[in-house]
């Protein structure tokens, strides 16, 4: 067993050092590798990449529309055939339809929880105990299980750090929590936590590594622990700064039609041109391109061999103006990224292997508020999932007549969340130790896979 020789909360003089000449994401990262060390993990095989749409996607506007329903209910937009005969879908997701052939539309999926927190909770970790007790999420509970068997970390979450619903810090250690990127305002497409400053001359950076192994020389009386920690902070530096790791994190070599097909270059103008800043982007045009280029980088990670890849999309709380901003804004990116994530997984031959999970906190009411919003609705949602041996072209359960409540085959997260796990040979009734020493199950007692899906 590892001993963690700082104890939780606090954090020892050297690591103050340390964080300091690596960075932040070097921090974390020689955690990630220490981890590798002491649990070498499965070889490369099954990824996952989830889509989450913060906020609550409307899948009344988008998956499972309600055309004979009431105007209040009904809404704006109207369905449009797929590739599959029999499918429909929103018509502001028309190159989505084009892809229909790969994506199983889970229609049934049902929860109690109408607030964000719970919400969120329930869907990605199977467990409806927020405010109680919160569980690790997806993508930590697989780097957790299968370990570090590649380079690069197993479990990346990107644009933004992992929200406190998230619950890893409650069961497990830093090491075990997943490796964070973040892409806003970052035009030239370039990770910065992947990447020295661009300012940085090679020699400062070699004074950095110096100073690193300094400090661990001088501490190297304080015992085993602290030299092994060293010797990871130093191949999290390698990481850092190998051509290997950037080449994975560096969207820039990405020829410009691959970019274009993920929402690049926007109204014309191409971001990896603009270097020196926003020049010619409004802010709302650029966070445009913030879901196609996560989605992008997935690929590329999962491709890296990167196990389990969250990419965040904002502004899915559409309490106001819910068409308007569907149509504007939030639709367009999905359906240009989605559709093109699942075209290029294909084609690279990833797809066999490569699960694609499209969810979110809840569903929106079925009626339309005063302010032309939908409020938040947990009863019934549509979750997207493809790849990975799930049968595309299909639609497994269904909704009532008014996108309310499930009508055919319901499901709860908690089955959902065994399927993805069994995609990675994690058994949901397996346990782990927590931080404090004390066992805690993968998922509640009675979750199983969605046997149509196996």
């Amino acid at each position: 067993m590892t001993v963690n020789p700082f104890p939780r909360g606090s954090m020892h003089r050297r690591s103050v050092v340390t964080a300091g000449v690596l960075g932040l994401s070097g921090f974390q990262l020689a955690d990630l590798l220490r981890a590798e060390a002491a649990a070498p993990g499965a070889t490369r095989g099954m990824s996952c990449i989830l889509v989450w749409l913060r906020g609550g996607p409307s899948s009344i506007d988008m998956w499972d529309l309600k055309p004979d329903a009431p105007a209040e209910i009904r809404g704006e937009f109207r369905p449009i055939r797929t590739v599959v005969p029999g499918i429909e879908i929103s018509d502001q997701l028309p190159l989505c339809a084009r892809q229909m052939d790969k994506l199983c539309l889970v229609r049934s999926v049902t929860h109690p929880r109408d607030d964000h927190e719970g919400g969120a909770h329930v869907n990605s970790t199977g467990w409806n105990t927020w405010g109680a007790q919160p569980y690790p999420i997806y993508g930590t509970i697989v780097q957790k299980m299968l370990g570090h068997g590649a380079a690069l970390p197993p479990h990346v979450h990107l644009p933004e750090v992992p929200p406190p619903w998230s619950g890893g810090e409650h069961y497990l250690s830093q090491k075990d929590l997943p490796f964070s990127l973040h892409t806003y305002n970052d035009p030239d497409l370039r990770f910065r936590d992947m990447a020295p400053e661009p300012a940085l001359p090679d020699s400062r950076l070699t004074r950095r590594r110096h100073l690193a192994r300094a400090v661990g020389t001088r501490l190297a009386d304080a015992g085993d622990a602290v030299r092994t920690s060293d010797a990871h902070y130093q191949r999290a530096f390698d990481l850092l700064t190998g051509p290997a790791a950037r080449a994975a994190f560096d969207l820039t070599r990405e020829p410009a039609p691959v970019r274009a097909r993920y929402g690049f270059p926007l109204l014309g103008k191409d971001p990896v041109a603009n270097t020196a800043g926003n020049q010619g982007f409004t802010p709302n045009e650029f966070n445009r391109s913030i879901l196609g280029q996560g989605l992008l980088m997935a690929r590329r990670l999962v491709e890296a061999g990167v196990r389990f890849v969250t990419v965040v999309g904002r502004g899915w709380d559409t309490h106001d103006d819910n068409f308007g901003r569907l149509k504007d804004t939030l639709l367009p990116p999905l359906d240009r990224g989605l559709s093109a994530l699942m075209q290029d997984l294909h084609d690279r031959g990833l797809l066999a292997t490569t699960l694609v999970v499209v969810t979110g906190d809840f569903n929106r009411t079925p009626k339309i508020n005063p302010q032309a919003g939908r409020d938040h609705w947990g009863r019934v949602q549509t979750i997207v999932m493809a790849g990975a041996g799930i049968p595309g072209g299909t639609v497994l359960g269904a909704s009532d007549a008014e996108c309310a409540y499930p009508a055919e085959r319901p499901l709860r997260p908690d089955e959902v969340a065994a399927t993805i796990y069994h995609r990675f040979g994690v058994r949901p009734d397996s346990e782990l130790i927590g931080i404090d020493g004390r066992p805690f199950r993968v998922l509640p007692e009675g979750a199983a896979p969605i046997r149509e899906l196996m």
